[in-house]
């Protein structure tokens, strides 16, 4: 195996891996949520609901958005994104916050 695709194994992996570690911190972090914010059990469920929503959307279009402009520099906006999102919902004031910076 090459090195690039090595790199290429590794990245991709590690997308995974975070995308894994964010649905688990959600689930031991949503009952936290729905007392602190006063949130209802439904927009609790919308928190990681409309996550799953805009990722099965957005997924054709990501990949195709990649092979047109790179794969690298869409993973790159994907992954400051992503930062830029979770910085939010640490200091958001209610729970439409959350759930808007979720999806």
């Amino acid at each position: 195996m090459t090195a690039r695709r090595r790199l290429a194994l590794t990245v991709s992996a590690a997308g995974a891996m975070l995308v894994a570690l964010d649905g688990t911190v959600l689930m031991v972090a949503q009952p936290s949520v729905r007392r602190d914010l006063g949130a209802s059990v439904a927009q609790t469920q919308w928190t990681s609901t409309g996550y799953l929503l805009a990722v099965a959307a957005l997924l054709v279009i990501a990949g195709r958005l990649g092979d047109r402009y790179g794969h690298r520099r869409l993973l790159l906006c994907g992954l400051l994104g992503f930062a830029a999102a979770s910085a939010g919902i640490a200091v958001a004031p209610g729970i439409g916050w959350v759930i808007g910076l979720r999806v």
